[in-house]
Formats: C-alpha cells, structure tokens, sequence
C-alpha cells in the first residue's frame, strides 16, 4: 500500500485535491483485483515500484457514457484502473501499456477531471477521449479508449518465404538496424537459412519481427535475434518475443535460450523473462549483454 500513498501525495501536489480520498483504494479493493487476476506490480531489482490493475469487461460504471459515446461498444475490452508509482520514476505508464496491449488490442481507462499528469499519458499514447462516466459514488471520470487492429502473426522458415515476403523482412531491418541507429553491419549473416521467421502485421503492415536461430548457427545456443518494432506503446515487442520463445520451443525444442540485447533495452527483454548473462561487450559499436532464459515456467 506504500506506492499507493506515494502516488496520493504526487496527485495532491500537482493539484489533484480530490481523488482517491476516504481510504481509496482500499487494501480490500487491492486484494479483489488479485483474486480477478488483474493486480500486477512492476518491480526494480526486487523492490515494488508501481501497481496497476488490468481487468476484463464488462466494467460497471462503463454501461452508460454521457456527453459521448465509446469508440466501440460491441467488442470485449480490458480496463486499466489504479495506477500509482513512487515520485521520480519514469516511463511506468509506458510500461504499462505495453504489457495492456501485448493481452487485448482494446483498452478503456478513466481519469479525475483534476489529474492533469494521467490527462497528459492518456492523450500521449493515443487515446481517445470518449465522454464522461461516473462511479459508483457518483464521481465524475473522463473516459477514454483506444482500440487497435489485433495484428496477425507470420512464422515461416527461410525456405517457406515468398520474394515478397524476404525482401519486406529485410528491408525493415536495414531501416532500424543500419540507416536509424546508424550503423553499418553485415545484415544478412547466413544465419536466416536456418532460422525460423516471425513477424507482426496490422493492415498488411510489418509492426514487429524477429527470428529464431537453432543451436550452433549464431549462438552456441538457441537464439533469438532480429528484434525490431516498428511502432513503441502498442505492445507488438513483447507479443513478438512470446511468440519467438514459443518458436523455440516447438520448432527445436528449447529449453535455454540466449540473446544478443543492446544493453539499453535490458529491462525490455527482462520483461519476458530474460537475466542478464555477460558482462557489457561492443558490437558493432554498440554496448551490448548476453541474456539467457531458461523456458519451461514461460508459455503463452
């Protein structure tokens, strides 16, 4: 309960005088959230620095929306409720939202009309403001949904890809890995003769992609590789990594897996799983980390 009153005092000092008062949320309200399956934390090596709550539809105080309308009122959704961090730590929300739309592509979220700090993350990452909807209590919320095409997964040997296909697949790697992190290296390594090819699309567009490689290719170990999405917030980087650790498993029966991570995007791969396995080493001049995950407790 202690980020919970850390993210009261952030909402009182930004001038937020009014939500979450008379005890809210309650240690009850926390615990009904667990029993739902939907109470998660985000940790920073082994300390708890922020909650959230990711919950099926139907959400009560949804049924009925005033001076608006949703943008779909048909499909089932999640809703995110209560979230609260400790003061100083950045980038929870966009955490948050990856993890949201890694699970459903529909997502609902309420705020205080006062709370102009979620106002702010809310509109930032592409929600739609809906219209007013109000508690249990009575209290007012602004409303808000953003609601994505679920992207289609691709997975094909090197053998099974079209033309087409191969020359998109590459194409998107040369963009990130050599023209937009400016670095120029071997791409095409002889490795993807063996590998397995994933990748996301939503409207025939690539969001997402990677590829898994067998043992003694470019690991000694099974690897995955390749990482690329094309579009931050929506969750395509970690469906895309779920799916490659699945790959593994069925197509070469996996049970470590080991990756090449640009040591920036550690905590990314941490999230799926993956611990650190090496000291900081250069890549192609760029500070990489060997990471390792030993895969029966993970499965999608």
């Amino acid at each position: 309960m202690q980020v919970m009153e850390a993210a009261k005092k952030i909402m009182r000092s930004s001038g937020n005088m009014h939500q979450w008062g008379d005890g809210y949320p309650s240690e009850a309200v926390i615990f009904s959230d667990i029993e739902k399956h939907g109470g998660f934390v985000i940790e920073d090596t082994d300390r708890i620095i922020a909650y959230f709550a990711f919950l099926l539809s139907p959400e009560p105080t949804y049924s009925k929306i005033y001076n608006g309308e949703w943008i779909d009122d048909t499909l089932p959704y999640h809703v995110v409720h209560r979230i609260a961090s400790y003061p100083g730590v950045h980038g929870i929300f966009s955490d948050i939202m990856d993890f949201c739309f890694s699970h459903d592509a529909n997502i609902r979220i309420d705020t205080h009309k006062d709370n102009r700090i979620m106002q702010h993350n809310i509109e930032k990452h592409g929600f739609t403001y809906c219209g007013i909807i109000y508690l249990a209590n009575g209290d007012e919320r602004l409303a808000y949904q953003k609601l994505y095409d679920k992207p289609i997964l691709h997975q094909k040997s090197f053998q099974k890809l079209t033309v087409d296909e191969l020359y998109e697949l590459l194409r998107v790697r040369s963009e990130v890995f050599v023209v937009e992190q400016d670095c120029v290296y071997q791409d095409m390594d002889y490795d993807d003769q063996e590998s397995i090819h994933l990748w996301l699309t939503v409207a025939d567009k690539v969001v997402a992609l990677a590829r898994v490689c067998p043992a003694g290719t470019h690991m000694q170990e099974i690897s995955i590789g390749r990482v690329i999405t094309t579009e931050r917030g929506k969750g395509y980087g970690k469906q895309i990594m779920l799916h490659a650790i699945e790959a593994a498993k069925e197509h070469f029966g996996a049970k470590q897996i080991d990756i090449e991570a640009q040591e920036y995007a550690k905590g990314f791969y941490e999230s799926v799983g993956f611990r650190q396995s090496s000291e900081t080493f250069m890549l192609d001049g760029i500070p990489h980390i060997k990471m390792t995950l030993i895969t029966p407790a993970f499965s999608l």
